[in-house]
């Protein structure tokens, strides 16, 4: 009896050990499945464009750092609203690229250099501040420089497009400096734009709150437009009457500073603002120059009021007397941690309007009113301002100012030729 009693509790033990075992193997099994599936909603190839492919994480990528310009901030609840301006903006990229390549193979390593500069100088060639960015928002680094290796290479294509076109560009200047004084007689609009596809109305809705809000029309520019002028962060030059968009004019309207125009242009939305007018060609006090320096500042659990009251009471006591900003600089080096200043040299019209708004009341080395942005506080202090003036002709400047006139007329017209030939397949949908 005993030996039977073994004997049916070994094989109970093997059947036991047997069961144990299975579970384990269907545990792995359903865990390997869940996990392929997991990834593949996590990435998949998206749209594949003259063979260059574009993933979802490309389009989360980059719509983090659109995101980035309305809310300082990249959650992912928020992304889906920007997918689409994102993947819009990657496809030109793509075209660009391939467009690029059909010049020199190697066109995207040639440029390598010259794109690494422009990214760091976005962060005041501050490699420790890339870095901390690339950490903060999990963006990869390749992710920042497409871009401006997109902007170098659509140049290299345009000008190797246009070549006879860009020949005549010295020939032009002379032409160029009579219509300058003709023009100081009459009333000139510096003009800015956003473009983005006319069926994006969460993505319009979003860019009218932000700007409503007194965000800074050149920083979403830069960020979302899908227009060539995002090179220059949405700027589009000095026009007269005459030369303003048909739907600006049949306003009827005497046409302000700061003023934001929006209307919609075949398979597009244009959003036009006027940075600065000169009335009879005389300057305008939006032009003046302005050298500020931003200071960040964490909130953490403190009450606003108190963490702004601190950071003020510091500054002042690091300012008085002083006739420079230098010594913000040492204060910056004892607080790494806690405290990021940003200098910001700019016309006022390029400033958001906040920020406009909060340094106009304050003098020299004096301590603006916060903004406070999630965790963050930022104040300004004012380090220098200077009156704008009309500056003597300089022939360098106006080359470069009609190769930019002669870069965005030819662009738009390039792309959208590009666009209608490149062979785009769109293998998924957007998760």
């Amino acid at each position: 009896m005993k030996l039977n009693m073994l004997t049916i509790g070994n094989k109970l033990n093997m059947t036991i050990n047997f069961l144990n075992l299975k579970l384990l193997f269907l545990i792995i099994l359903s865990s390997a499945y869940v996990f392929k599936n997991a990834f593949s909603e996590v990435n998949y190839i998206v749209t594949i464009v003259n063979k260059i492919p574009i993933t979802k994480v490309d389009i989360f990528n980059r719509a983090k750092l659109i995101s980035l310009s309305f809310d300082k901030k990249s959650e992912g609840k928020n992304l889906k609203n920007y997918y689409s301006q994102s993947h819009q903006t990657l496809i030109n990229e793509k075209i660009i690229f391939s467009a690029g390549q059909k010049i020199n193979k190697n066109l995207s390593s040639i440029v390598s250099n010259q794109a690494n500069q422009m990214l760091l100088a976005e962060f005041e060639n501050s490699k420790q501040k890339l870095d901390q960015f690339i950490k903060m928002y999990s963006i990869p680094k390749s992710t920042l420089l497409e871009k401006y290796q997109a902007q170098l290479i659509w140049g290299i294509v345009l000008k190797n497009k246009y070549k006879r076109q860009f020949s005549k560009i010295e020939k032009n200047i002379e032409q160029t400096i009579n219509s300058k004084e003709y023009e100081s007689n009459e009333d000139l609009y510096d003009l800015a734009e956003i473009i983005i596809n006319n069926y994006n109305n969460r993505l319009l809705e979003k860019i009218n709150v932000a700007l409503k809000q007194g965000a800074n029309f050149l920083e979403i520019a830069g960020q979302i437009s899908t227009s060539s002028s995002a090179k220059f962060n949405g700027k589009i030059g000095w026009k007269n009457y005459q030369n303003l968009p048909s739907f600006i004019k049949n306003k009827g309207n005497i046409i302000n500073e700061g003023e934001i125009f929006t209307f919609a242009e075949k398979d597009k939305i244009k959003i036009i603002k006027v940075l600065a007018k000169r009335e009879k060609g005389r300057i305008s006090k939006k032009e003046d120059i302005v050298l500020l320096v931003q200071v960040k500042f964490p909130i953490n659990f403190q009450k606003k009021s108190i963490a702004y009251k601190n950071i003020k009471n510091e500054l002042n006591n690091l300012l008085s007397n002083k006739k420079s900003c230098d010594v913000l600089k040492i204060f910056e080096n004892k607080n790494s941690k806690n405290i990021d200043l940003k200098v910001i040299n700019s016309r006022i019209a390029d400033l958001s309007p906040k920020i406009d708004n909060i340094i106009k009341s304050i003098n020299l080395f004096e301590i603006s009113k916060p903004i406070f942005l999630g965790n963050h506080g930022y104040t300004y202090v004012k380090c220098n301002k200077r009156a704008a003036k009309l500056e003597k002709i300089n022939y360098e400047k106006l080359k470069e100012k009609k190769l930019n006139q002669y870069f965005l007329m030819y662009s738009e017209k390039l792309l959208k030729r590009l666009n209608n030939e490149a062979n785009i397949l769109f293998v998924e949908k957007i998760k």
